[in-house]
């Protein structure tokens, strides 16, 4: 019975951690349409499938003087320069930070040098360049619609004219990117809209929660570790490009699925995205223009789905997403009736178990009658401890002479498990419970960090939740039923407690306070089946 608990407790552990790691580290399986490698294009290769690294702007001396342009609207504060017409800062108003100050997606790192958020150029023209702007402050209210217009010329002859339109309450933005040659030749023109580098705060190892670049192809969601990524374009259809991390996203989704998509690495190797148009050759007094949209912001189930393009694909909610949408949404639900996210996860947990009372009953009579049998299972070990197929046959005889099921106290837990990990990734990427207080928990999204002490460089967190966690793991195992070898069970019962409390010492404290809720409540149900009348099929070789 101790072999089919630590069997059943490491499959829990590796489903809820194991597709994470590979998720985070490996990628995805391969597709067609996920970047590769550099490589010589072969004469008579597909030009579908060829691989090219990705031009990279040349840095000039500015032009003009940088200026700053403000844009203002109820989700949104977002600064941009004329130097490059790109975003220096792109905060979230709903989205608080510890300090106060509103999540910033412009990651901290150089944003003067190489690519920059939301920058675009074309063969043959430099960048970062300075442009003109029709407007240095542009102010919307819910439901209006604005935009900010940038232009340049270049001594050549060519134009660039790049439009921002925002609404006031919409994450997404529409970029409409347009080269104009009034030169008296023929110009190639392939113009980039690229986001990077990094994404908040990336920058920072021991904080970030920064996921690999994004891509929707050929209609599947595929990440690419950046670790493999050397600047490759990939020719193929491609949905959209997204740089996430566990909570916000900045995605590129062209309005012509003809684009090809890029990943590269920028300033302390960042991860760069971006779009790019196929190569075209533009006669004197032609135009090309390209239309991209641009959706900055947090990864709001609902948010995402009103942007269309399987956008909500972001929030990966695992291989029982089945589940986990509804989760989602229950908890929302619970949080409109209560007002407090630390009391749905309660209600949700007593929901839960309530839910699974039958099963977890029948679990714990299951351990029980096993318990009751291990004194003649012991003798049977001892009888035949020299012939292994005689002792399997002995104990299995002796199961079905009391009509014990030897697997009907782990297979209830099995059948719990689609239902624990739907719950784990839905409040694992719930940023709604971004910012949310319970009890002395700041953020329900981090670590509830008590308190911190500074040593030897570093700075430590007491994080209470998980002690309590691990806590109450250990008075769980030891309320247990338990049979076989007693040293077994001992080691189970310091073992797990430990893991555990490492595994989650920095998880999210919304996901901790779910698993402590679960770990007390699954003691009160132990004590109160313990005090159920219960007529076992069979104890001590007395058959019911």
């Amino acid at each position: 019975m101790e072999r089919n608990a630590i069997v059943a407790t490491l499959l829990v552990i590796f489903i809820l951690l194991g597709y994470q790691w590979y998720v985070s580290h490996a990628g995805l399986p391969g597709s067609p349409g996920r970047v590769r490698e550099k490589a010589p294009v072969a004469s008579g290769e597909s030009a579908s499938n060829r691989t090219v690294s990705v031009p990279q702007p040349r840095s000039v001396e500015p032009e003009l003087p940088s200026q700053a342009v403000t844009v203002d609207t109820p989700l949104l504060h977002v600064i941009l320069s004329t130097m490059g017409a790109r975003v220096t800062s792109w905060q979230l108003k709903r989205y608080p930070r510890a300090s106060g100050s509103p999540v910033d997606l412009v990651s901290p790192a150089d944003r003067t040098a190489g690519i920059g958020p939301l920058e675009t150029w074309v063969d043959g023209i430099t960048a970062p360049a300075s442009y003109h702007v029709d407007r240095t402050q542009l102010t919307l209210t819910r439901g209006e619609t604005g935009s900010v217009v940038f232009r340049r010329r270049t001594a050549a002859g060519l134009e660039v004219e790049k439009r921002l339109t925002f609404t006031g309450d919409r994450y997404d933005v529409g970029v409409d990117l347009t080269v104009r040659n009034d030169a008296g030749t023929d110009v190639s023109v392939r113009p980039r809209l690229a986001w990077g580098p990094g994404l908040r705060n990336s920058d920072n190892p021991a904080a970030s929660t920064l996921q690999p670049p994004t891509l929707w192809l050929n209609g599947r969601r595929v990440q690419e570790p950046l670790a493999k990524v050397h600047g490759e374009l990939i020719d193929q259809q491609v949905g959209w490009i997204a740089l996430p991390d566990s909570y916000f996203t900045a995605a590129l989704i062209p309005e012509a699925p003809t684009l090809d998509a890029f990943v590269t690495k920028g300033v302390d190797n960042q991860p760069i995205v971006g779009l790019v148009g196929a190569a075209q050759t533009l006669p004197p007094t032609s135009a090309l223009t390209e239309t991209f949209l641009v959706f900055a912001g947090p990864k709001d189930v609902h948010a995402l789905q009103t942007v269309g393009h399987h956008l909500d694909s972001l929030v990966d909610l695992g291989w029982f997403w089945f589940l986990a949408r509804p989760a989602l949404r229950f908890l929302e639900f619970l949080y409109a009736l209560t007002g407090s996210y630390g009391l749905a996860i309660i209600l949700v947990s007593l929901l839960q178990k309530l839910a699974f009372f039958p099963l977890t009953r029948k679990s714990l009579h299951s351990m029980r009658e096993m318990q009751a049998l291990q004194p003649q299972v012991q003798a049977l070990q001892e009888r035949f401890k020299n012939h292994p197929q005689k002792k399997q046959e002995a104990v299995m005889a002796l199961y079905r002479q009391h009509g014990v099921n030897p697997l009907g106290g782990c297979l209830p837990m099995v059948i719990q498990i689609p239902i624990m990990v739907a719950l784990y990734n839905a409040l694992r990427n719930s940023v709604a419970m971004w910012g949310a207080h319970f009890l002395w928990v700041r953020d329900l999204t981090r670590p509830d960090a008590l308190f911190t002490v500074a040593w030897a460089g570093h700075v430590l967190s007491f994080n209470l939740l998980a002690l309590l966690m691990g806590a109450s793991m250990w008075a769980q195992q030891k309320l247990t039923p338990t049979g076989g070898d007693p040293r077994q069970a001992q080691m189970m019962l310091w073992t797990m407690p430990v893991v555990f409390t490492f595994m989650f010492w920095g998880f999210p404290s919304g996901l901790v306070l779910y698993w402590l809720v679960n770990n007390i409540l699954q003691i009160g149900m132990q004590n109160a089946v313990s005090g159920f009348p219960h007529h076992p099929s069979a104890v001590a070789g007395h058959p019911a």
